[in-house]
């Protein structure tokens, strides 16, 4: 891993330039879009609230806040759901840290080969289920519909973990699969008792995995992470129970990797 974390003192400076702009530009539309959202969820609930004015001023004024609160924490916590999942989070961040260790060739090839090999085919597999009825959401939320979708997850990551190896790809993408087949092989287990938020679990998983980067760039993706295993308990798809068995499963598998 030192290989990789320490390159070229030159192209280190450069390259550390790149990343850091790249995560700023990534992080601020990520801002603004979920600014823009609870902008557009207030202005819904004041028109709602102009169409059905109630007659007692004082009653509906106090409704009034606690609908308009209502709708922000789900706008906003709908966005950090999106923005935290799996399938969009992390591969952004390997995506960003590959152009800061190899080059941004190197990077885009790796992700490239994790998209179309497990990404690309999970996404169409997920939809299809949804599609056909047999799952209730692209989440997965039904508790007994998730063995299959990790038996399935494992199987994706198994054929990329093979492709990366014969292909020579960076062993950082080999050990990034590796931690989510633990992470999932992990999820899979526990799901006889409870049901870990995964969108938690990759998340802390990711974050922890940058600190032999930045201690203080790690730091605040835990935040992140935290924030989306709040805002999985905002739209109701797991307790806080779940979500904290999610990441610190997150912080485990990533510390199994790193030792």
């Amino acid at each position: 891993m030192n290989q990789y974390v320490n390159p070229i003192p030159g192209q280190r400076d450069h390259r550390r330039t790149i990343f850091i702009e790249a995560l700023r530009v990534t992080v601020r539309w990520l801002v603004v879009s979920a600014v823009r959202s609870v902008d557009t969820g207030v202005r819904n609930a004041r028109r709602w609230y102009a169409e059905n004015q109630a007659t007692d001023s004082r009653g509906a004024h106090d409704f009034m806040r606690g609908f308009a609160l209502a709708l922000r924490k789900a706008q906003v916590a709908k966005w950090i759901s999106i923005a935290g999942h799996p399938f969009v989070f992390s591969p952004i961040v390997a995506l960003l840290v590959g152009a800061y260790l190899f080059g941004p060739v190197e990077s885009v090839i790796g992700l490239l080969t994790v998209i179309l090999c497990c990404l690309l085919p999970a996404s169409l597999y997920i939809l299809r289920k949804v599609k056909i009825g047999e799952w209730s959401d692209l989440d997965v939320s039904a508790r007994k519909d998730r063995p299959h979708l990790f038996l399935v997850g494992l199987a994706f990551l198994l054929f990329t973990e093979l492709v990366l190896l014969v292909t020579r790809q960076p062993n950082v993408y080999a050990l990034g699969c590796l931690a989510a087949l633990i992470l999932i092989g992990g999820g899979l287990f526990l799901n006889r008792w409870l049901k870990p938020s995964m969108h938690a679990g990759f998340a802390m998983l990711t974050a922890c995995s940058l600190w032999p980067l930045s201690a203080s760039l790690s730091l605040v993706a835990m935040l992140f992470a935290v924030a989306v295993g709040w805002s999985r308990v905002q739209l109701r798809r797991h307790t806080w129970w779940e979500v904290g068995v999610g990441l610190l499963l997150g912080m485990l598998v990533c510390r199994l990797i790193q030792a």
